[in-house]
């Protein structure tokens, strides 16, 4: 069982996450000729964000995916159900992987 964080240091926890799952994600974006494997796992709702800007990473992905970690990690600090939070991001997986990111998918 995950020990009891506070809203506040989850946020922070998922704040200290954050620029190492970014520099994953832009690792596995190579400079716009990779695959974005790690892009579509770690931040599948920013991805799929593109979809609303014509398959173009924006300040709307880039801001969705800095957000992404502090607000999972304030959520848990709120004893928000893991199961839930796993199924919508589960979920996006799904749907970053399905086909519709064709142009992310190297």
């Amino acid at each position: 069982m995950l020990p009891k964080l506070s809203s506040q240091a989850g946020f922070l926890v998922g704040l200290g996450i954050t620029p190492i799952a970014f520099f994953l994600a832009l690792y596995s974006a190579g400079a716009g000729h990779g695959d974005y494997v790690l892009a579509r796992l770690l931040y599948p709702i920013p991805m799929l964000a593109t979809l609303l800007t014509n398959t173009t990473i924006t300040g709307l992905s880039i801001g969705l995916a800095a957000l992404q970690f502090p607000a999972y990690g304030a959520a848990r600090g709120r004893r928000f159900r893991w199961l839930a939070l796993g199924v919508i991001h589960g979920v996006a997986i799904i749907a970053a992987f399905s086909g519709a990111l064709a142009s992310f998918s190297g």
